[in-house]
């Protein structure tokens, strides 16, 4: 079976949302809601969308930093942390640039 790298948006009741990434299982990720802190500790229920899906990690993770640039002014944008390396030449042919859905109008 195929590794999945999905970028996916965590939504909070109150329409604040957060944007990660996840190598996970699909039994894993069922229940991940991402790693932030502000994530871990909330105690009502989230909703989760998936955003993309991409078959290695290179063009997930780059699309999941656009999502979160394009968002960094939106006060209801949990993602605080941008730290990421990506190799260029993993990079030659993503042409891919996804919207947030569910809840955000671009």
């Amino acid at each position: 079976m195929a590794k999945k790298h999905r970028v996916y948006c965590t939504y909070f009741p109150d329409g604040r949302y957060y944007i990660g990434y996840s190598c996970k299982t699909d039994k894993q990720f069922e229940k991940y809601y991402g790693s932030s802190t502000i994530v871990k500790e909330h105690k009502e229920e989230l909703q989760k969308e998936i955003i993309a899906e991409y078959a290695s990690r290179a063009p997930a993770k780059m699309q999941e930093f656009l999502l979160q640039w394009q968002n960094r002014q939106d006060p209801n944008c949990e993602n605080d942390m941008y730290n990421e390396r990506l190799r260029a030449s993993q990079l030659k042919n993503f042409e891919k640039w996804v919207q947030i859905t569910k809840f955000l109008q671009p």
